[in-house]
């Protein structure tokens, strides 16, 4: 994993031909110039590169703490689709991350009879009109339909809060 974290960064600042990058810069490029990635799996790449002292965050930049020029790499290098999979068990370390809350919520709402796109669509429109998390929004059309939502309010505080 550590070896293949290198080979990867090593890959991209060579693609780049820059030793050093912004945090911005290397999440667009894996994800939009490169295509390695979606996005949301190169800020997991990401996190697990500085977790693993591959990469080192220095204010808004970001530095290899290895030397690149000494690594033999393939010209057209594509990281392996497991390494986003084993990035993002590494960059939350061994705890399970939680299910997202607001994927509980549409299953409940499954559960109730309310098609998914009716929940999704009413989420969206409470979400914009009153300016709140969609995890807010889902709970408030939860209520709306006569759902018990006293076991998420409080979940979605502890989430909320923390952000």
């Amino acid at each position: 994993m550590q070896d293949e974290l290198v080979r990867c960064a090593a890959a991209f600042l060579r693609n780049k031909g820059k030793n050093v990058v912004t945090e911005k810069e290397f999440l667009m490029g894996v994800s939009m110039d490169l295509r390695w990635m979606p996005y949301r799996d190169a800020q997991t790449l990401l996190s697990a590169m500085v977790k693993h002292g591959v990469l080192e965050k220095d204010g808004e930049y970001l530095r290899p703490l290895f030397d690149e020029s000494a690594m033999d790499l393939p010209v057209a290098y594509r990281p392996p689709s497991e390494l986003s999979a084993a990035a993002a068990k590494a960059a939350r370390g061994t705890s399970a991350e939680p299910e997202d809350l607001f994927q509980k919520l549409m299953g409940t709402a499954e559960g109730m009879g309310i098609p998914k796109k009716t929940f999704l669509a009413s989420s969206n429109g409470i979400q914009k009109k009153m300016n709140v998390d969609i995890t807010v929004a889902g709970i408030i059309v939860l209520r709306d339909h006569g759902a018990d939502v006293s076991g998420y309010v409080g979940e979605a505080y502890k989430r909320l809060s923390v952000r």
